[in-house]
């Protein structure tokens, strides 16, 4: 009996309230009335009521009517309940931009009369909201728990750390690290069989070639760029019945190495100067014979550069690459090999000559298709005596981050030397050679 009494009073306090008693005659509305700048709680808590009352006659008019009910308001005329979100709040330091959201400025101000009633009048509390959350609801359609439409990324707080938090800190400069190091790594593999009676004839052979190349740039962002690659190609192939020496011979034999150093004269044009030098790195021997025809150092070949590098990319970054004029070049070719001077356009009893002439080196990326790519290398140099044309093309298909086909196709011309020459009286040479593998780039 005492606490229907205590309800009764407390409703008729508010709806006095309501009626015009002073906003200022209560804690509560000064509260409300500082905090959110609006006449009092009561005012709310009236409205509420005056909005049940309608929608219970229309519901009387018209049952089938949909029936819409504030959930923030409503606790205002259920029986006294202790909300653990009401305590919550008070604690928050929160409060900026509630009043963007209708449904964020209600719910803070229902908190806060919960909040003033736990202080003022606890006695009146009958129940907690754990306990009405246990009861369940009278509504079989209505699950899981109110939210608002408030994002919590727009209620992000400006923290003025204040000047005693920047005391005793400490500050830590680092180095920028203008080097990148970067490489790729594969193993393609090629297969040939035929029967003995095959009507064309042919030999049954295996080969394998791997690929290793690393990259070591250094750029500074402003006017410095220092590219180096180190490149090797080693493959074999199984030589089959028509030769009787060696049961396997290189098919590629490469080992290079190229550094380049250019200064910044306009945008994406520099100054640069450039060392290359390549050999092979096992040796080659003639057909059913010990004579050896390349080793390791014999060829050496030497270039050193001074000229123009202009490097060009597209929006998308998928076709790239640069163009090296050298009006001067200083070129080498050395044989360690004393006995193997004239095989490659040397005088008898030599190890090595120079020369000098222009060069031109041309290096082009092309992302033709997602797994398809294009890599090119154009090089020409000559001292107006002899001339070396070379441009190795390698087409890669990726068949998944593992797994690729490699196509390599490399023409060449060079009449340095005349064992050079083919039958026909030509110096132009030709290699190709189609692969599946592994790969692996980092």
């Amino acid at each position: 009996m005492r606490r229907n009494i205590i309800f009764v009073f407390f409703l008729i306090s508010s709806l006095s309230l309501v009626a015009g008693i002073n906003e200022d005659s209560t804690r509560l509305s000064k509260k409300v009335s500082w905090r959110y700048r609006v006449d009092s709680i009561a005012d709310l808590y009236g409205k509420t009521l005056t909005g049940l009352a309608i929608q219970s006659r229309a519901d009387i008019a018209h049952p089938s009517s949909e029936k819409k009910v504030d959930a923030y308001s409503l606790r205002m005329v259920l029986p006294p309940t202790f909300y653990s979100s009401s305590v919550l709040q008070q604690f928050s330091v929160n409060e900026n931009d509630i009043y963007a959201d209708p449904n964020l400025l209600r719910m803070y101000m229902v908190n806060d009369a919960f909040a003033n009633m736990y202080v003022n009048n606890p006695s009146i509390v009958v129940q907690t909201d754990d306990q009405v959350e246990e009861a369940g609801t009278l509504r079989d359609d209505v699950h899981g728990s109110l939210t608002t439409e408030t994002k919590l990324t727009d209620k992000v707080v400006n923290v003025d750390l204040g000047a005693d938090m920047n005391e005793g800190v400490e500050l830590v400069t680092r180095k920028p690290n203008f080097w990148k190091l970067s490489g790729s790594g594969s193993l393609q593999f090629s297969q040939n069989y035929f029967s003995a009676n095959w009507y064309q004839g042919g030999e049954n052979y295996y080969s394998f070639l791997g690929l290793l190349t690393l990259n070591a740039n250094y750029d500074n962002k402003q006017n410095i760029q220092w590219e180096n690659r180190l490149e090797t190609r080693l493959g074999f192939q199984t030589t089959g019945k028509s030769e009787t020496r060696h049961a396997m011979k290189p098919t590629d034999n490469l080992l290079r190495l190229t550094t380049k150093l250019g200064y910044k004269a306009y945008k994406t044009l520099y100054y640069t100067s450039q060392v290359q030098a390549y050999t092979q790195l096992v040796p080659l021997y003639e057909s059913n014979s010990d004579n050896i025809r390349t080793n390791f150092l014999s060829p050496l070949n030497l270039t050193i550069s001074v000229g123009l590098d202009y490097k060009f990319a597209t929006k998308n970054n998928n076709f790239r690459g640069n163009v090296y004029l050298a009006p001067c070049s200083y070129n080498m070719r050395y044989v360690n090999n004393i006995d193997l001077a004239t095989k490659h356009g040397i005088e008898a009893g030599r190890h090595a000559y120079h020369n000098f002439g222009p060069s031109i080196t041309v290096n082009a990326y092309w992302q033709i298709l997602k797994n398809l790519s294009w890599n090119a290398r154009m090089y020409w140099i000559s001292n107006f005596n002899y001339t070396n044309i070379e441009w190795e093309n390698t087409f890669n298909l990726t068949i998944n981050k593992y797994l690729s086909a490699r196509l390599f196709i490399y023409p060449k011309f060079d009449d340095s030397s005349s064992r050079y020459r083919s039958e026909g009286g030509s110096y132009f040479m030709m290699k190709e050679m189609l692969s599946v593998g592994f790969n692996y780039n980092w």
